[in-house]
């Protein structure tokens, strides 16, 4: 049977918690529809050993790759090359699926052609255990007649955990991602959009994606940690923007994930000590200006009072950076 859906589960030192993540693909009705590829990115714990049990114990259903360590874009490039479904998702393997809704998912893409298919989804707190319900729009309501991203313009966030791919729709984009690198789900979403024509918006939650950790790559004690890998991240989908994104929509769309990024970004460079943060934050504007101008023109607007450290900075020639920002960081909580 050709397969509805392949899902790439990327799997680093995940023995303590693929269990969970694999018992909710398996557990289910629609498990002869799925393929489901689990990518050991070089695993030092037992991994690796439990892919290839699940390979043995679902042979129909799980594909199993070995691979040294290459991050998680690396993980979805292999996944890729070998998904023979007619969608594609990520799951990653720290998180899992609802029972009902993967079953309805699938069949929902059985009748499906739309280029991209969104859904709403859980967080879940680590701690409690409390999952909140999330749309992948601003409105309250999930547009479900939407049949182009002129429809969703005004209200859809890009978020992996809301998205599903036609599998030729991301070959014919020849996405690529960045490997050894954290922050790469933002390039997953942004450069398949200009190749997306049609959409079709679901109105029930698949996935449940796990929060709270501190040790997650999101914590800001991580992105100061990997500042160099979220620099690069934006650097790169901000000179795509630049050189590949023409139709409205797809700007509009694009600009309200690149303005969380960016937002992020200052964020960190603004957390840092002072002297280290400076010639950091100069290299990027510098080249955001070279290579990403109009982004460059519209970050003190994209990032809300941090703009205001940034306007005066420019005008002065950074030369009073330490001081404004000591005055102007209470007003940018």
């Amino acid at each position: 049977m050709s397969k509805v859906l392949s899902i790439s589960v990327a799997a680093y030192n995940a023995a303590d918690c693929l269990d969970k993540c694999i018992a909710s693909l398996t557990d289910n009705s629609v498990l002869d529809k799925l393929e489901i590829i689990i990518v050991n990115d070089g695993s030092k714990d037992e991994t690796a050993s439990l892919g290839r049990k699940y390979q043995a114990e679902f042979p129909d259903s799980v594909v199993f790759i070995d691979k040294e360590n290459g991050g998680h874009g690396s993980t979805i490039n292999a996944s890729l090359q070998v998904a023979t479904g007619k969608y594609y998702k990520i799951v990653d393997s720290d998180d899992w699926v609802e029972k009902a809704g993967i079953e309805n998912l699938v069949a929902a893409l059985e009748q499906s052609e739309a280029d991209l298919v969104l859904n709403s989804f859980y967080t879940v707190d680590e701690q409690s255990g409390k999952k909140t319900y999330k749309s992948v729009f601003d409105t309250e309501k999930a547009p479900t007649a939407a049949k182009t991203l002129a429809d969703i313009k005004d209200s859809y966030n890009p978020v992996m955990h809301g998205s599903t791919f036609k599998t030729e729709l991301l070959r014919k984009c020849h996405l690529k991602i960045d490997e050894h690198c954290f922050y790469v789900d933002n390039e997953l979403m942004l450069y398949p959009l200009p190749y997306v024509e049609t959409v079709k918006v679901l109105n029930f939650p698949v996935y449940d994606y796990l929060l709270g950790s501190v040790n997650q790559s999101v914590s800001m004690k991580s992105m100061i940690k990997n500042r160099a890998q979220h620099v690069q991240v934006v650097e790169k989908v901000s000179k795509y923007y630049t050189n590949q994104v023409t139709d409205p929509a797809v700007r509009e769309i694009y600009l309200r994930l690149l303005r969380k990024i960016l937002n992020k970004q200052y964020q960190i460079f603004f957390t840092m000590d002072n002297k280290q943060a400076k010639p950091e934050l100069l290299a990027f504007e510098e080249y955001l200006a070279k290579e990403a101008p109009e982004i460059y023109r519209q970050i003190p607007e994209f990032i809300g009072r941090k703009g205001k450290v940034i306007s005066f900075n420019r005008k002065t020639g950074y030369k009073f950076y330490d001081a404004t920002l000591t005055l102007l960081k209470p007003l940018m909580k």
